[in-house]
């Protein structure tokens, strides 16, 4: 199967500075902004120290009944984040998920520089990908042998 690199959706990468203290709000506006269901937290170096997803904040603030922006992205984001190389396997990746129970992985390289992020919807695109072609396939065998 395909390397991390080859499926992933996200290769510009959504982040927030963790160090200035961005809220929940500012966190949800960039995601709503950018289309995407998740911001990074980075430090000052532009290494992913969290990650905030759509899940977090339904989980951690919504059922808290505290406001968006009284509430720290850094206090509710994932970390530490988990990560894999554009080079790993798609199965590697989905594996990873399925261990942790979560729905993205930011892909490092390997001095730590991000690359991307690769989702479950990912995943799931390039699998129905595959079927479609095999059933194509033989279907196309099919009408050769006259079956």
């Amino acid at each position: 199967m395909s390397a991390v690199s080859e499926i992933m959706s996200a290769k510009k990468i959504v982040a927030l500075n963790a160090d200035s203290n961005p809220t929940v709000l500012d966190a949800t506006k960039r995601m709503l902004r950018s289309k995407v269901g998740s911001v990074v937290m980075v430090n000052k170096n532009n290494r992913p120290v969290g990650i905030v997803t759509e899940r977090d904040v339904l989980r951690k603030v919504s059922t808290s009944r505290r406001m968006l922006k009284e509430v720290k992205a850094k206090d509710i984001m994932s970390h530490p984040v988990i990560t894999v190389k554009p080079y790993d396997s798609v199965e590697t990746a989905a594996a990873v998920m399925a261990k942790m129970k979560i729905k993205r992985l930011v892909v490092v390289e390997q001095d730590g520089s991000m690359e991307g992020v690769i989702s479950l919807t990912d995943i799931t695109k390039k699998l129905a990908k595959i079927l479609t072609d095999e059933q194509n396939r033989f279907g196309n065998l099919k009408a050769l042998l006259g079956s």
